[in-house]
């Protein structure tokens, strides 16, 4: 029986037992309060992220039917060069036509 008296715990065992089980159990809780602000912050997030999806969405669709119905200066500006060189070519012939005796 002495050797069940040594091996049991002393009372500052015991006590330094409960102090670490007791700050464990508070760490726990701690991570799985900041688990619970983590997911409600990913939720948040999740949501804004769908309503600036959405709104890109929508500002390319608008883009989209402002390209359909504007006209692109890079068009226009390659239909009037088109426009000029065939004014240009009708000028040089009306021009030879009229220089002929």
């Amino acid at each position: 029986m002495a050797g069940e008296a040594e091996m049991k715990p002393s009372t500052f065992e015991r006590r330094m037992q409960s102090i670490i089980q007791g700050l464990l159990l508070l760490l726990i809780a701690w991570a799985g309060r900041e688990l619970v602000q983590i997911g409600q912050q990913s939720a948040v997030l999740e949501e804004r992220l769908s309503t600036q999806g959405a709104a890109l969405e929508g500002l390319r669709l608008d883009l989209r039917t402002w390209n359909d119905t504007y006209y692109r200066t890079s068009d226009a500006r390659r239909e009037l060069d088109q426009i000029e060189t065939r004014i240009e070519n009708l000028n040089s012939r009306v021009s030879s036509l009229e220089a002929r005796p």
